[in-house]
């Protein structure tokens, strides 16, 4: 099976990079999808899957009538463009240059989208295993709000997945988990004045200095978690409130993106903030905010920031079978990782504790830059292995 893997595969080359090119020439920054999702219903639907597109806007199709429940999933939306200046290739061009194809969403992860989709029609080229059924899901607005995507689905259906595939770029190693993160914002209160008079009034924002610099120190002594390394935090808004700009502000909050590790939880992560002297000091609030997320289709749902850590074990039968897939398919001993990114399984295993797993064409370290590429002998390699991994699964 290895070999007519391998030979269907790279027969069906062109189509694999035509793909993935098509798919970075479609805009579908976070919100704006619509086009890509429209684009992929209509592929689906000729590749044999059953599709719906639902009221949030994710597209799911289904293939085969087996017991055991496969999903892939691979989101649709990207990060914007940013300076075009900035860029080598033109970042909706999908251009080919040493083997490489450059654009936006060309390893966050729409290579993985077009990669997993061919491998699915190969699949039933050479026969679709009758014990399985395989959903494929593109969903949308993942960089802003990873995993409310998969909340809806699970709130709107009764898919109940044996496993699920993340198509995230893992340079084609076995993902088997990722640091989890929680928004949080610490709120200051002033008292406002004329900025004439500044004396007669505090300063919200001045009254926040000391702790953005614990902060900083806080940031320097996290831990190091001994699967994903040193816990991180960091300040990435400030924002401050005055009646008039010749006013002294009378409110003063920031957010802080926190990653966290296998010993972290919700409730630790409030409390080391919480604890700290300049926290205490200012009697500020610090609590977790929570979202409406708006999709292009205009549906709204409320999200918590948080996004719990979620690791598999590596002798979970999902990772197992994973390994054996690959070893089988490339005679090779597969790197087992885990993301430093945070992706939809944070909801699928993090929130409801389904098995997941990770393999994606492309480095993490290029999603989301003006280097965004990914290496068409990748492709091809990823293409093999989802077709070896449904195989072994049916087993």
């Amino acid at each position: 099976m290895r070999l007519k893997i391998e030979e269907i595969v790279n027969s069906n080359k062109e189509e694999i990079v035509k793909l993935t090119q098509e798919l970075i020439k479609i805009p579908s920054e976070s919100g704006k999808e619509n086009p890509i999702v429209d684009f992929l219903a209509k592929k689906m639907t000729e590749i044999g899957f059953e599709v719906v597109i639902d009221k949030m806007g994710n597209v799911i199709g289904r293939i085969g009538k087996g017991s055991k429940i496969i999903v892939i999933d691979g989101h649709v939306d990207t990060v914007a463009i940013g300076s075009e200046r900035n860029w080598k290739f033109d970042p909706l061009g999908g251009e080919i240059y040493n083997d490489n194809i450059y654009g936006r969403g060309a390893c966050d992860q729409k290579s993985g989208v077009a990669s997993s989709l061919i491998a699915i029609k190969l699949l039933k080229e050479l026969g679709m295993p009758k014990n399985i059924t395989i959903y494929f899901v593109g969903s949308v607005q993942e960089e802003p709000y990873e995993g409310a995507n998969w909340q809806h689905i699970f709130a709107s259906t009764k898919l109940k997945p044996d496993v699920v595939l993340l198509t995230e770029p893992s340079n084609l190693a076995i993902c088997r988990g990722q640091r989890g993160r929680v928004d949080i914002k610490v709120l200051v209160q002033g008292l406002s004045c004329h900025g004439a008079e500044p004396d007669e009034g505090e300063n919200a924002v001045y009254k926040m200095n000391p702790i953005i610099s614990e902060i900083e120190k806080l940031h320097h002594n996290l831990p190091v978690d001994e699967t994903f390394g040193k816990g991180t935090i960091t300040i990435t808004d400030i924002q401050s409130k005055a009646v008039s700009l010749n006013a002294v502000p009378y409110s003063c909050t920031i957010h802080l993106d926190r990653r966290l590790g296998t010993a972290d939880t919700l409730e630790s992560a409030l409390e080391e903030i919480k604890r700290l002297k300049s926290v205490q000091n200012a009697e500020a609030e610090v609590f977790v905010p929570d979202y409406t997320v708006e999709s292009y289709t205009g549906y709204k749902q409320k999200i918590d920031g948080y996004y719990p850590t979620w690791l598999m074990e590596e002798s979970h039968p999902a990772v197992l079978t994973a390994t054996k897939a690959f070893e089988k398919q490339f005679n090779s001993i597969p790197k087992i990782i885990t993301w430093r990114f945070s992706t939809n399984g944070v909801a699928i295993k993090g929130l409801k504790g389904i098995p997941t797993i990770g393999f994606g064409p492309g480095e993490e370290r290029f999603a989301h830059t003006y280097e965004e590429h990914v290496k068409i002998e990748q492709l091809l390699k990823a293409t093999q292995f989802y077709i070896a991994f449904l195989i072994e699964y049916a087993k």
